[in-house]
This record gives C-alpha cells, structure tokens and sequence, in this order.
C-alpha cells in the first residue's frame, strides 16, 4: 500500500491526534476480531501485523509534513527575539507539536537571554542530537561552555530554572547574560546574528 492512511480510511492531511485515534479503534477492533472463524478471523489477525506498520509510516509521514511546516514559523520566531518579544517567541514556540533541532535551537537562545545557562545547554544538547552535522549548533554550544566556565558567570546563573516557561511570563530588560558585555557580545553574535538571514547563523 503506497498510502498508509488509506489503511486507516483517513486523508493524508490527518494530524497525529486523528491517527492515534484511529490506531489505537481499529488495533483493538482487530484483537477482538482475530478469535473469530473462518477468513475474517484470519485477516483481523493479518491486520494486527499490518497496523503497526502502516501507524509507523504515517506516523514518518506527518513528522517530515509538519518540520517542513515549521520553516515559516521558525522565522517568526527569530524576528520576536530579534525585537526582543521573548515572551511572544515562547509563546509560538510552544505551539509547535513536531520539535527538530531547530526548535530546540531557539528555546535555547530565549534561555540564554533570561540568563538560565543550563537550561540553553541542555536544548542545544538536544539540537545537537537531533542534527549532530549542523555547525551552528556545535559552535554556540562551545562557546556557550566556555563562557559559562569562566569567571564572568555569576553562581546564580549556572542553577537550572525551577519551573516552566510554558505560559509563563518572560522576563525582559536584563541589561548583560554573562555580567560581561564582552563575553555576551561573543555568545550573542554568534547564536542571533544571522538571523537576518533566515535561519543559518
């Protein structure tokens, strides 16, 4: 079957919820169906196979469909950060269901800006794994280590954040990250400045 959602009877414009949904009704409708005599008991359990790989597929399928979806959001999310509308960025960051590297990459730099430099690591530590060939995410995060080795970063800053950014009001108007105004130029240069050209940095 060139069309895993055909297996489903749904379009190829379903979202994952409506997959899960129709997985998880037909996956027990065939477990049910698989005792019965006869053909149909046979393809019932013939499905049960089927299903996982089909569900696997489509499953693929709308990941691919939704980063590609992603690229215009992505922008906006660089202009709201650019303006400084950190909470705004966050905000449609957190809208976005399907996170690749990229996404990961801009909470990291909405961390870096409110001074939480654990939690910057960890989501570029999470880009990284997710796109362990994109030089951008490795040089911020050398240069996010380094700095955050040095002695320009106060204690307080290396504490991981206690609670979620997620509806949560962004604080702003922090004059320096690091304390530094050389060093925060060196990890603010090399993690936004090429925002004005799309999403390469």
């Amino acid at each position: 079957m060139n069309n895993p959602f055909e297996f489903f009877g749904l379009d190829v414009n379903a979202d994952r919820q409506t997959l899960d949904a129709r997985y998880n009704e037909l996956k027990a409708e065939f477990k049910e169906k698989r005792f019965l005599e006869g053909e149909e008991g046979e393809q019932a359990a013939r499905n049960l196979g089927y299903i996982e790989v089909y569900y696997e597929q489509a499953c693929d399928y709308i990941s691919k469909r939704d980063m590609g979806s992603n690229e215009s959001i992505y922008i906006k999310v660089e202009n709201l950060i650019k303006a400084g509308d950190l909470t705004g960025a966050q905000r449609t960051l957190d809208e976005i269901s399907a996170r690749d590297g990229e996404w990961h990459y801009l909470q990291s730099i909405i961390y870096y800006k409110q001074n939480w430099f654990l939690e910057c690591k960890k989501q570029l530590e999470f880009a990284m794994a997710m796109d362990s060939t994109n030089p951008k995410y490795r040089n911020s995060y050398d240069k996010l280590t380094k700095i955050m080795a040095s002695k320009t970063v106060r204690p307080e800053d290396l504490r991981s954040k206690e609670q979620s950014t997620q509806g949560q009001p962004v604080q702003t108007g922090i004059p320096t990250c690091t304390g530094n105004c050389c060093c925060d130029m060196c990890l603010a240069n090399s993690m936004c400045n090429c925002m004005s050209s799309c999403m390469h940095c």
